[in-house]
């Protein structure tokens, strides 16, 4: 009972030790028993057997359901294959004596790394937890974290989580064609897989290959993550991520923040589907969409924030464009809002331009939108539904551009108006030719062939004469004066009800004063 007891105590306090290598329990729940391999000091270990392991003509058989910690001395695995760990390794120095080649740690599936210097290659089939490698990882299962100094090859449906990769001097890199998301990655990453955020790359990335198809580049993913290295290629698609340097894009972008220098060029001539695509992203720096060197191009920019300059040599369908814009010649501009200079010696055919289109030789415009401005007193433009209104050119447009006005309280419309391009001082348009203006509805009417730029539309409304105002009526009842009563007699009008009662009155008393009289005269005679 108390050798029970004793080996319980000793089991709970190595396990607690190995925290968190408890976590690893296996697909029952179980956990993993605590093992130590004692290592002499000629690299080998001092007994040939123990719980859960053995050792035979120089190779280590770790087994499942033990956690294996190394004391004494490092283990020296010169040679193919000197560790088969299907446990969990939780410890120790493992040195290559001889300098030899070949995976000498082979981490089976189901088995754990964790933690560790590892001085010789590692073939893992199982998870990665920690460690320091110095020399190359070969990654068929789960690295979760780690130093890196050599190369690491991350297989298909292999996952990097975490870690740190250096250079470590030998010029190394990591092939990833399964999942990478996170880690400081201070070496080269080629990727053919996904790459998935919270990685910080301050190296050169590679997302996809010229000589993969269409269908497989697209598979390429980069949708997160920071990259500060000063130049990356994209084959693939990027769906976002924070991106300091300079990119040279032949695939798909369709999000994130490039806050340096950004190019898109076609995809290669033996590419037959498609080209570089911006349907998204914010870019602080220039673009360059299309490759002028090439017979053809299918690059496209169909959304996105431009806040540098941009050239195109393809196409544009969408987006915002702050800074000047260059439509080269076999360029094509069928929309997007230019707010900066644009110089076209392509082709325009649509967006909005807050600018004149510098044309140069070669170049056409079809069609595009201009803003309306206006400087107007006592009138307003009613109708236009925006906050800026805007007209539309089309070339050799017989329709016009409406636009209405209306007078503000006191004004009336105004016999004429003015219609410049550009500002207070551009070319007039000619009435009559080039717009027709009705002082009776307020319509402007600019034909859309005259609307070479931004409209200045000026005007001012008449004040309004005010009425006189009419007489007050007399208060009901009132006497009228005696210039009130001569009004009324030149008009007509008559104050007998008044006259005939004050009459009526008067005789009343002289009837009643003239009866007491013949009382009094009466009395007199009796």
């Amino acid at each position: 009972m108390r050798k029970r007891l004793l080996a319980l105590a000793l089991l709970t306090t190595l396990a607690c030790a190995l925290a968190p290598s408890v976590t690893f329990a296996d697909e029952r729940g179980a956990i993993p028993t605590p093992v130590t391999i004692e290592v002499g000091d000629d690299g080998a270990p001092v007994s040939t057997s123990g719980d859960g392991w053995t050792y035979d003509d120089g190779e280590l058989v770790l087994e499942a359901g033990y956690a294996f910690a190394f004391t004494g001395h490092a283990f020296d695995v010169s040679g193919e294959n000197r560790i088969w760990n299907s446990g969990i390794i939780v410890d120790g120095i493992f040195v290559n004596g001889s300098k030899g080649n070949g995976s000498t740690v082979h981490n089976e599936a189901g088995g754990v790394i964790q933690g560790g210097t590892f001085n010789m290659p590692v073939n893992n089939y199982g998870t990665i937890e920690g460690g320091t490698f110095h020399e190359s990882a070969h990654n068929h299962g789960k690295i979760a974290g780690g130093t890196f100094d050599d190369y690491v090859t991350n297989s298909e449906g292999a996952v990097v989580s975490g870690g740190v990769f250096e250079d470590g001097g030998n010029n190394n890199s990591v092939d990833n064609s399964g999942t990478i998301g996170g880690g400081e990655f201070n070496i080269g990453v080629n990727n053919s897989g996904a790459i998935e955020g919270r990685g910080v790359f301050n190296a050169y990335v590679q997302n996809g290959n010229a000589r993969f198809g269409t269908d497989k580049n697209k598979s390429c993913t980069i949708s997160g993550g920071t990259f500060n290295s000063e130049e990356m290629d994209n084959f693939g698609t990027i769906e976002g991520g924070t991106f300091n340097g300079e990119i040279l894009s032949r695939g798909i972008i369709a999000g994130g923040t490039f806050s340096f220098t950004s190019t898109v060029a076609s995809n290669d001539e033996d590419t037959t589907d498609g080209g570089g695509t911006i349907s998204g992203g914010t870019f602080a720096g220039p673009v360059t969409n299309g490759d002028p060197d090439l017979d053809w191009n299918a690059a496209a920019i169909t959304g996105g924030t431009f806040a540098g300059a941009v050239t195109n040599y393809d196409a544009i369908g969408g987006g915002t464009f702050s800074s000047i814009m260059s439509n080269k010649e076999g360029g094509t501009v069928s929309g997007g809002m230019f707010l900066g200079d644009v110089t076209n010696r392509g082709v325009v055919e649509g967006g909005f331009f807050a600018r004149p289109i510098i044309i140069g030789e070669g170049g056409t415009v079809s069609s595009c939108t201009f803003p309306v401005n206006a400087s107007l007193a006592g009138l307003s433009l009613a109708g236009t539904g925006a906050e800026q209104p805007v007209a539309t050119y089309e070339k050799d447009g017989e329709e016009s551009n409406c636009l209405t006005l209306t007078a503000d309280t006191g004004y009336t419309l105004p016999s004429s108006v003015s219609v410049r391009l550009g500002s207070a001082d551009g070319r007039e348009l000619v009435s009559g030719t080039d717009y027709t203006y009705n002082d009776a509805t307020g319509v402007v009417a600019v034909k859309k062939g005259a609307v070479a730029g931004p409209l200045f539309l000026a005007a001012s409304g008449v004040p309004a004469i005010a009425p006189a105002p009419e007489p007050t009526p007399p208060t009901p009842g009132s006497q009228p004066s005696s210039s009130s009563a001569k009004l009324l007699a030149a008009t007509g009008d008559s104050v007998q009800p008044t006259v005939v009662a004050g009459i009526v009155l008067l005789a009343a008393g002289t009837l009643a004063a003239s009866a007491i009289a013949c009382r009094k005269r009466r009395a007199s005679r009796r």
